[in-house]
This record gives C-alpha cells, sequence and structure tokens, in this order.
C-alpha cells in the first residue's frame, strides 16, 4: 500500500505533495513518487493567480503522471486572514487539475463545510476533478456528501487517535480511505496498523 499523502519520501511510495512552487522541482526529482504540483493555503498570499495558472499547465503537461496539490482551504484562526486569496488560488488548482485531468490533493482545515460547497458547484457545472480530502476529520455525515462526488480520504495517526476516530472512519467504504503520514514517515506502519483496527481488522492489502 502506497502513502496518500505525504511531503517527506518514506519508502513506501505514493502521492509526494509540494506547498510552494518552489518546492515543485524537489519533488518531481524524488524517485518512486507521484509528484504533486500546487500552492498550500498558508501560502496563498505569496501568490500571483495568473502566474500560477500558466505554470501548473506548463509542470503538468510536462510531467504527465503528476497530481495538483496540496491546495486547499484554511479557515483556521491563524490563516482566516488570507481566505479570500485562497479562494482564487483553489479554484485555479481546481481548474487545472480539471483541464489535465488529475486527481487535487486537498487541505480543509477548517473549511470542510465551504470545500463541499464549491465541489458541488464544479460538479454542477461539470468542471470537477478527481479530489482527495486529506487528514479528513469531518463528520460521517460530511463524509457522505463528499463521496457523492466522488471524493476519496486519507487519514494519518492524529486523526485515527482522535476520540472519534471509529465514529469518522469505520463506515467509511472499501476504496474509499487511504493511510497518510504528512510529514512524518516514520509513523507509517502505526498508521497502518490503526487504520485496519479501526475498520474491523481490515487487512492493508484489502483496503
Amino acid at each position: 500500500m502506497k502513502d496518500y499523502h505525504t511531503h517527506t519520501p518514506g519508502g513506501h511510495g505514493g502521492y509526494l505533495c509540494s506547498v510552494t512552487q518552489q518546492d515543485w522541482s524537489r519533488v518531481a526529482d524524488a524517485q518512486g513518487m507521484t509528484p504533486c504540483f500546487g500552492v498550500h493555503p498558508w501560502h496563498a498570499a505569496e501568490v500571483d493567480p495568473a502566474e500560477l495558472a500558466f505554470a501548473l499547465d506548463e509542470w503538468l503537461t510536462r510531467y504527465p503522471q503528476a497530481d495538483v496539490g496540496e491546495c486547499g482551504l484554511d479557515a483556521t484562526p491563524k490563516h482566516a486572514a488570507t481566505l479570500d486569496v485562497q479562494r482564487i488560488l483553489l479554484q485555479v488548482q481546481l481548474g487545472a487539475a480539471f483541464r489535465h485531468e488529475r486527481m487535487a490533493h486537498l487541505h480543509g482545515a477548517g473549511a470542510w463545510s465551504e470545500l463541499l460547497g464549491i465541489l458541488r458547484e464544479r460538479n454542477r457545472s461539470g468542471t470537477l476533478p478527481r479530489v482527495l480530502l486529506h487528514a479528513w476529520n469531518g463528520s460521517h455525515e460530511m463524509a457522505r456528501e463528499f463521496l457523492a462526488l466522488g471524493a476519496i480520504f486519507s487519514v494519518g495517526l492524529r486523526e485515527l487517535s482522535h476520540p472519534k476516530a471509529m465514529e469518522r472512519y469505520a463506515r467509511i467504504p472499501e476504496g474509499k480511505i487511504f493511510p497518510e503520514t504528512d510529514d512524518h514517515p516514520e509513523n507509517w506502519a502505526r498508521t497502518v496498523a490503526l487504520l485496519g483496527l479501526i475498520r474491523g481488522g481490515l487487512s492493508p492489502t484489502g483496503m
């Protein structure tokens, strides 16, 4: 099984996500990983949307195996002041993912409801790319809404250690929820084991 969201390669393969444009060369050069080109919402204020759109088209054309991300919204108090520009950059990156038929790897801290609305609107307009919701920690009811849009989820040790982990993850269908390590590849074995335990002893190869 591969790591569905990481910024640090850990030898398991998977999706290596950038956080800034300066990070793109590093993820492109990593062996055995699927590179993901994007700008994290924490860095939204540093980017010109038009330049990002051109750059993404260029890099996604150059790397046909690449995805888009990490991108998304962060409405937590530390980052809410840049939400307006975050929204613009998210639309740029979702547009690139749709045009190039790639998956968008989404961050949604404090903003899952707004993200759901954005994805619904794109679905109505026929411009919704495939999406993965990283570090998913929403309710089962909201997960069902995202699943109806074709979303998949990834979770790490932090999410799986939460008291509500069983409630959040046990009922998500097979093939829709996957392990991630984010910045902690050393947590891989524990993450896979705990996800399997929460999902009723499901073996890692059967997820």
